[in-house]
Parts: structure tokens; sequence; C-alpha cells
């Protein structure tokens, strides 16, 4: 009886630390969230999960008036990146970017009624470069299609969305700068 009883307790053992194993690896690669008063801070790839939490957030917090990017690698989907710079735009919210912002994160950074730069960079990599990188790619040509939609609603013209597509083809990593930022009009503010 007692042999039995203690294979029992392995077996629930092994269940809960797999199931905790799984969750912490489910949520390894998520978009991080913090909210500190009016300020609500991202951080991470952007994922599938991401645009939900963000519109769960901000219809629980009123009060929030600003998005801060921090070191975000990028995004699975371009899909969800232009629902969250969507999101922000419609509620008329600033962004700033504190961090490393990379390809398609940097949608929602055009998402903000006003853009600032708070320390961070705009970075543009190339496809292989991201995927040596542990981040997923989406190079089809809906998704280019996506970007260039969104980068004309966003900014009036497709202009950045073509850029944007020729340093991915042709440097393994280029930072904006801020010639860069002003030849298209990705900051409204200082």
């Amino acid at each position: 009886m007692g042999k039995r009883l203690a294979i029992i307790a392995a077996v629930v053992l092994a269940f809960v630390l797999g199931g905790a194993a799984l969750i912490q690896l489910a949520g390894s690669g998520a978009t991080a969230f913090r909210l500190e008063g009016q300020v609500l801070h991202l951080s991470g790839p952007v994922n599938g999960a991401a645009a939900d939490k963000l519109q769960r957030m901000m219809e629980e917090n009123p009060q929030i008036a600003a998005i801060a990017l921090g070191d975000m690698p990028g995004a699975d989907d371009v899909v969800w990146a232009a629902q969250m710079a969507g999101l922000i735009r419609s509620a008329g919210l600033h962004t700033q970017i504190e961090g490393a912002v990379v390809n398609d994160a940097i949608l929602l950074f055009l998402g903000g009624a006003e853009r600032r730069r708070a320390g961070g960079a705009l970075v543009l990599q190339s496809d292989a470069l991201q995927q040596r990188n542990g981040v997923s790619v989406d190079r089809s040509i809906a998704a280019d299609a996506d970007r260039q939609r969104l980068v004309a609603s966003m900014l009036g013209g497709t202009q950045f969305a073509d850029f944007m597509r020729q340093m991915r083809a042709t440097r393994d990593e280029y930072l904006l700068t801020d010639a860069d930022l002003a030849r298209f009009g990705l900051l409204t503010a200082n």
C-alpha cells in the first residue's frame, strides 16, 4: 500500500511540476505589461495574447494616457501589432520609446497620437537576424500589405513602410537616426 501511495504521489508531483514548467514556458515569450500611474509599460515580443491584454488593461484602467515601449524584439504577426497600434490611436494615447523597439513592434509606436523618444531607439533587423534571435518573422505578401496600410493610416503615406522593407532586405541591423525620424515624421515631440 505504501509503495502504491508513493507511486501516486510521484505521478501527481510530475504533473504539477510539468504543468508549472509549461506555464512558465508559455509565458517566457510573452509581452510584459506594467502599469505605473498613467503610463503602461510594455516590453518583450508582441504576440497574439498581447492585443487582448492591451484592450483589457485600457478598459480596466481609464487613467492610462501613455504607452512606454521598452525592449521589444519584434512581433510574431503583423496583424497583432497593427491591432494594438489601432487600439492605441483610437484611445488617443501617447507612445514613447524607452528601449530597443525592433521591426514590427515599431508599429505600436506609430499608433501614438503623440510620439516621443525617451532614451530608446527604433531598430530594423533583417529577417535572418530576427530568426537567429528566435523571433518569428511574417514575410508574407499579406503582412507587407498590412504594414503598408497601417503606416499609411498612421503617417499619411507609405514611405516609411517602404524604407522598413528596404533596410530589412539590405542590412542585418539598422538603427534609425535623428534624420530618419524627422524625414518620416515619426516623432511628434522630443
